[in-house]
């Protein structure tokens, strides 16, 4: 039976044309070298080496095999070199939910963060609500998240990446949208543009939870700030709206973002994952990522 010690001997004695330098090569002694060869040359019914005692040439039907042998030697070895890289997360592909909010600071920080050590695994992320992420997360859609204020249950597993104030988005025609800060309460009498509760209830929550401690209930209006955005109409809108700090490095125009002077709890943003996912390049990109928070890359704002 053809066995893959035999091409590495084969492609030896063909490249050094000489059984003592192939054997010393191979750190082996000469006479089973030879007789592998033979075993070789019999297995395919046909001379590989012609040997006389003062040369070693290759055949046609030896220059032929080597071609293929180099080839599957080669391609064996890039296959170990594969396994042993995806094993170390060092190759493959990550799908990543994310927030609406991650994609201001934070993603790109965990991507460039990850880039520079895992050049060769391929990043494709999708923005979807974190009503939905748990259910991709179970299903295998995606093999991650990045979330703000992220749905909570017991398999899965949860990285805090960053802590920050909120703030409050204003158009800039509001008569309060000059201030260097505010507290919560001015805003009391104002329609907040807000989401549908279902598509993320602990952002929810957390975002009427601090309007009631500062003592009033929030008047939610019908329209969707994150639609908004995306449609680039809110410049036609009275804009009053509560995001993380962060949200404030790419506002669009007629927009402002002010500091809310309350001691109000500051917004979370975690990595999520299966708890029995095993993926090496999963684990690498968490590595990643708490690298980034080590770096103070991802520092509250």
């Amino acid at each position: 039976m053809l066995e893959l010690r035999h091409l590495r001997y084969f492609v030896a004695v063909a490249e050094e044309l000489n059984f003592s330098r192939a054997a010393d090569r191979l750190h082996m002694a000469q006479p089973p070298l030879s007789a592998a060869i033979r075993q070789l040359e019999q297995e395919l019914g046909t001379e590989l080496l012609l040997r006389t005692t003062r040369e070693v040439r290759l055949t046609e039907a030896g220059s032929a095999f080597l071609d293929g042998a180099r080839r599957t030697l080669t391609e064996l070895d890039r296959a170990r070199s594969d396994a042993q890289r995806a094993a170390a997360g060092e190759i493959g592909q990550l799908r990543i939910g994310f927030s609406w909010s991650a994609r201001f600071e934070t993603l790109p920080a965990l991507g460039r963060t990850f880039r520079a050590s895992h050049p060769d695994v391929s990043l494709l992320t999708e923005e979807m609500w974190n009503a939905r992420m748990l259910p991709a997360l179970r299903s295998g859609a995606i093999d991650l998240a990045v979330a703000l204020c992220p749905e909570v249950a017991g398999e899965f597993s949860y990285l805090l990446l960053r802590s920050e104030p909120v703030v409050a988005l204003l158009a800039q025609s509001h008569p309060l949208a000059a201030r260097g800060e505010i507290e919560l309460r001015s805003l009391a009498e104002e329609g907040f543009l807000m989401f549908p509760r279902e598509l993320a209830p602990r952002l929810y929550e957390f975002m009427t939870g601090l309007c009631r401690r500062a003592g009033f209930e929030p008047i939610v209006r019908g329209e969707s700030f994150h639609s908004g955005w995306e449609l680039q109409i809110l410049a036609d809108v009275d804009v009053v709206a509560l995001a993380p700090a962060s949200v404030a490095r790419d506002l669009p125009e007629g927009l402002a973002a002010v500091v809310i002077a309350d001691p109000a709890d500051q917004l979370d943003t975690a990595i999520v994952w299966r708890k029995d996912d095993p993926s090496p390049a999963n684990r690498a990109f968490r590595s990643a990522a708490e690298r980034a928070v080590g770096e103070h890359l991802l520092e509250a704002r």
